[in-house]
């Protein structure tokens, strides 16, 4: 859960978590479909991806690792990379899982808010705040 609550999607009625690293979106979707009632068929995933990689291989690569089939796809983004800015691509691209479930977002975002709400910061009120963060 505190990994969506940094890197998912918070402002839409869906579940949305987009990441480079095939371990954390491997993890998220075991997370996801371990703790929450899941349609398969209602999983989807895009592809962000650099012009002149290959797309095919990608989107294998990341149907593998998430289980969602490649006709649950979205259609992806080809970006056109700009040498002054990056030369460094991600060989996978960029991958959003997709869960359209606004139900499966509220329980989610009711979690995250009682993990912000509780004691789970008790080391904080005994040992004080750090000063030199």
């Amino acid at each position: 859960m505190a990994l969506y609550a940094g890197e998912g999607s918070k402002g839409e009625g869906k579940v949305l978590f987009a990441n480079t690293d095939p371990a954390m979106v491997e993890f998220f979707c075991r997370w996801l479909r371990h703790f929450f009632d899941i349609d398969e068929e209602r999983m989807r995933v895009r592809v962000y991806l650099h012009e002149g990689l290959d797309l095919e291989a990608t989107e294998s690569f990341w149907s593998t690792l998430t289980h969602v089939p490649r006709t649950q796809f979205r259609e992806p983004y080809r970006a056109v990379p700009d040498p002054s800015i990056r030369r460094n691509k991600h060989e996978n691209g960029c991958v959003y899982v997709y869960y359209c479930c606004s139900r499966t977002h509220r329980q989610i975002m009711g979690l995250i808010r009682a993990l912000l709400s509780s004691n789970a910061y008790s080391g904080v009120a005994q040992f004080g705040r750090a000063r030199d963060c």
